[in-house]
């Protein structure tokens, strides 16, 4: 281990023994010198019952719930602790229909954090493979770095013991003692405190007794269960193999517990930690940008190959874990066998839950500078009132537009120019690395050139240079001035559903280049159809409508024999039904008089019910706005004020009454109030003010709504009328 040039020295407070920190490690602080020292700060004893079967209320699906996590750690790490076989564990529970009952407690001995990336000093095989890896990506070399070294580092943490137990309890047994899985967890830490541990926030405890499990097995719950499997860490193996159980064997007792405790302080193992990604200690070394981009893609795909979706649906409902790259299948409670073909005789259920296939790959990186994948939920579908997968089918995050098409070039930290920006190393002649172009990157990205020698601009995906793109080291020290920009000409794909492709497909459109679009599936087709073009202003016109789908439904086409809303139906036209107008998209908002609310209508569904008498009332083109209130008030009274209206004009879409009129862009417009005659057929009492009120006509009544001046209907006829 790395020590530095300077002697750091800690030593807890109950021994004179002193420990040198590492030049690695930011703090250390140790609390225990003697076994003694772990009752001044005891850890809490925790039991817990570890349930196979998937609960119930997990909804975001993001983590395993613990109980099952537990038991893909324990069949994955305990080979690794050379204290107990993953296989024994894992056969233990096809042999025989079992519940698992953990119990843990740390004993903490010191807490480190290690220093940020940019202050650590890295192995020389680790800084030997991360100057070998190549600028263009190759999955294969990349990933041999966390075959080596791992996929993350700690960046703090415990060091000290923590006592692990695994108990296996015959399940028939404890159902017919009529033991509770809460009794049973209870008893048993009740138990462990008062027989094994020495160290504990309880001061006393008071063991189960006369219950049918204490009657049988002389009073010991731990002595009930089949056996037990310890993934203890920390200490030497033999006081660590000591604390396990196995039926006719000795139960551990207060003594191998305090000789473990004691081997803990001899050989403390990391028990409590948070990790960083390994990709983040890649700085300080050519190319440092290039290699931890590439690695963190690497990350993502190797870890790929630790998923389960990788592992074929389970026979009996059982639940696929990963021990390494292995596929296992563990059994629920109430099932066991090679396959969990055997069932306790109270097992009845016939359910399958669902679990995810793997991940498609993602999309490309659109215009809203987003992408996305998406898995589905067949491996296997839920069956018979099995349990649906948890999380989400479809992943969103952020991109950005590869600035490297070809991966090949070479970036750096600005951590690696640092002493070279403002002078060359010594005995150098030449040029400081220049400036690049805004937009742009520099090709050969050195710390230092010689003179004559180029530098080339290369300009971001979705720009385009525009003059020259090379400079010059000149014999003076200084580059010669750029004769090139880059400017932005180019439009981004377009977001589309993820059953659609794009044609032509292209990273990149030049203003002016269209696009189609086809459905994935054959027989279908997109609606609505189209073609979009990269507009001068680097946006697609027109733009992609919100409704667009993939279906096999012929799209509605009017009858230019017929009116809006109609068809042809031999020789006379008819009415078209409203549910062909259904795969068509929503896009104007009218207000439904019927039941009153704003409502998103396709063009073919509102002629169509205008057709039928349907009481719809054109608000406007495009979405409906709920919190436009204003807007909703004025379609509402209009739809009130309609049947009293002389004049219905159509305009376009929509219907101009008497305060109306239709202007040149066919859109109904407000008339003046003055513009409005002082009688008319329906007249109505209006209170403008406290002390003011007066008879007007429905055109006036309108103009004064229209303009939102406030009054207030008192009835309707006139005001000499009502009194």
């Amino acid at each position: 281990m790395f020590m530095g040039g300077s002697c750091i020295i800690r030593r807890p407070e109950s021994t004179l023994l002193y420990h040198r920190v590492p030049h690695n490690f930011k703090s250390l602080d140790i609390k225990v010198g003697v076994v003694e020292d772990f009752s001044s700060e005891p850890q809490p004893l925790i039991s817990e019952h570890i349930t196979l079967k998937r609960s119930t209320s997990s909804t975001q699906g993001s983590k395993p719930d613990g109980g099952f996590l537990f038991l893909l750690l324990y069949f994955h790490r305990s080979s690794q602790s050379g204290v107990s076989s993953n296989s024994a564990a894992f056969e233990a529970s096809k042999k025989k229909d079992s519940k698992f009952f953990r119990v843990h407690q740390l004993l903490p001995v010191s807490t480190f954090t290690v220093k940020d990336p940019q202050d650590l000093v890295l192995s020389l095989p680790f800084l030997q493979f991360l100057h070998a890896l190549p600028l263009d990506y190759n999955y294969a070399l990349y990933r041999e770095i966390f075959q080596r070294f791992g996929t993350h580092y700690y960046s703090s943490g415990q060091l000290g013991g923590n006592y692990d137990l695994l108990y296996q309890y015959s399940r028939q047994e404890l159902t017919t003692a009529g033991e509770t899985d809460e009794n049973t967890q209870g008893c048993l830490s009740k138990e462990t405190f008062f027989t094994v541990l020495l160290y504990s926030q309880y001061s006393s405890a008071n063991r189960c007794t006369n219950t049918r499990v204490t009657e049988k097995y002389q009073g010991s719950y731990i002595q009930a269960s089949e056996k037990s499997f310890s993934m203890v860490r920390g200490g030497r193996t033999r006081e660590a193999a000591a604390l396990a159980w196995e039926r006719e064997g000795s139960a551990p007792d207060k003594t191998a517990f305090k000789d473990w405790a004691k081997s803990v302080l001899e050989n403390p193992a990391v028990v409590d930690y948070k990790l960083l990604p390994i990709t983040d200690l890649v700085r300080g070394i050519p190319c440092a940008v290039t290699k931890r981009r590439h690695l963190r893609k690497a990350l993502l795909q190797y870890l790929e190959e630790f998923d389960t979706c990788k592992c074929a649906p389970c026979p009996n409902n059982a639940r696929p874990v990963l021990s390494g790259t292995e596929c296992k299948c563990v059994c629920q409670t109430g099932t066991f066998g090679t396959n969990c073909e055997n069932r306790a005789p109270d097992f009845t259920s016939e359910e399958v839950d669902g679990y995810w296939s793997c991940w498609g790959p993602w999309s490309r990186c659109g215009g809203s500078m987003r992408r996305h994948r998406t898995r589905r939920c067949d491996n296997p579908p839920p069956l018979k009132g099995g349990q649906a997968c948890d999380g989400p089918d479809r992943l969103e995050e952020s991109c950005h537009v590869s600035l490297f098409e070809k991966q090949d070039s070479c970036d750096n930290d600005d951590d690696f120019t640092i002493g070279w920006r403002d002078e060359l190393p010594p005995g150098v002649q030449g040029c400081l690395r220049p400036q690049r172009l805004a937009n742009s990157f520099l090709r050969k990205a050195k710390p230092y050139y010689n003179f004559g020698e180029d530098e080339e601009f290369q300009c971001f995906t979705g720009f385009e240079l525009e003059g020259f793109q090379f400079i010059s080291c000149r014999p003076d020290g200084t580059w010669t001035q750029p004769r090139g920009r880059c400017h932005r000409r180019l439009c981004v794909p377009p977001e589309i559903p993820d059953d659609m492709t794009l044609f032509p497909t292209k990273d990149s459109y030049r203003v002016g280049e269209s696009v189609g679009l086809n459905c994935n599936e054959p027989g279908l087709m997109p609606l609505p159809r189209g073609m979009y073009r990269c507009g001068a202003k680097l946006t697609w016109e027109p733009p992609l409508p919100a409704g667009l789908r993939c279906t096999n439904e012929n799209p509605f086409v009017p009858d230019s024999q017929c009116g809006l809303g109609q068809r042809l139906q031999g020789s006379r036209c008819v009415c078209v039904q409203r549910e062909s107008c259904l795969s068509e998209p929503e896009s104007l908002c009218v207000l439904n008089a019927i039941i009153d609310v704003a409502v998103p209508v396709s063009l073919c569904s509102f002629h169509a019910a205008r057709c039928h008498g349907d009481p719809l009332l054109y608000m406007n083109e495009g979405a409906c706005n709920p919190a436009d209130i204003t807007k909703l008030e004025w379609a509402r009274f209009r739809a009130k004020m309609s049947s009293k209206s002389s004049a219905q004009l159509p305009c376009n879409l929509d219907t101009c009454y008497d305060w109306e009129t239709c202007s040149a862009s066919k859109k109904c417009q407000c008339k003046a109030a003055r513009e409005c005659p002082r009688t008319g057929e329906h007249m109505f009492c209006v209170k403008l003010t406290a002390q003011m009120t007066r008879s007007l006509t429905l055109c006036s009544t309108a103009a004064l709504k229209c303009i939102n001046q406030p009054f207030e209907i008192l009835h309707e006829g006139d005001c000499s009328a009502g009194s």
